[in-house]
């Protein structure tokens, strides 16, 4: 019979959970999104009126290449990522 310490299991669930960790900040899309929404955050804040953030939301804030997916606008961000916008 195989005979497996405790203590060593563990161990094991406490270094995959750390690795898990660190794989999920990673990958998450907030990271790879950050520069984008950190520019229309800026675009919203100096909008005076509503028509300007209206015509903001249409403006697709970082240019992609050709590889990327369907660029994001600064509309489609402000939905996904409302706690990030939520002072502009």
């Amino acid at each position: 019979m195989i005979h497996i310490r405790v203590s060593t299991v563990v161990r094991a669930a406490v270094l995959a959970a750390i690795l898990a960790g660190a794989v999920w900040l990673w990958v998450r899309s907030e990271r790879s999104d950050a520069p984008a929404i950190a520019m229309c955050v800026q675009l919203y804040r100096a909008a005076s009126v509503h028509a300007d953030s209206l015509r903001i939301d249409d403006e697709i804030p970082l240019q992609r290449t050709k590889g990327d997916l369907n660029p994001l606008t600064c509309g489609a961000l402000r939905a996904n990522y409302p706690k990030r916008f939520a002072g502009s």
